[in-house]
């Protein structure tokens, strides 16, 4: 069956970003949740045109564990397809990683 459904959640412990002084915190991680979305998005519409993609990005303002992206990926109405979300999974990782390290979300505080 081909994949009809996406969803992807995502969670930002904005407490971790930085060991430095002189950022703003929750202007970073807000950026920084929509850099990581767009980039969640932008990979699984060119991926997998037509399937309905949801990313949803959460911001715990506290340090913490870090949590690894979650997919799942539906076929079908119901069926889940695991193999498929630990591969999409893994690609995102990566992109994710290479889409955020140059700190262009970051934002020095004033």
């Amino acid at each position: 069956m081909a994949i009809t459904r996406i969803i992807v959640a995502d969670c930002i412990m904005a407490g971790n970003l930085f060991q430095e002084e002189g950022f703003d915190v929750e202007r970073s991680a807000d950026n920084l949740a929509d850099t990581r979305g767009q980039i969640i998005v932008d990979y699984l519409e060119a991926q997998y045109p037509g399937v309905e993609v949801c990313a949803d990005i959460a911001i715990q303002r506290e340090a913490g564990p870090g949590r690894p992206v979650e997919v799942i990926v539906y076929v079908g109405d119901e069926e889940i397809d695991q193999v498929a979300g630990v591969a999409i999974r893994e690609q995102l990782t990566l992109r994710l990683a290479e889409g955020t390290a140059d700190l262009a979300w970051a934002v020095r505080a004033a």
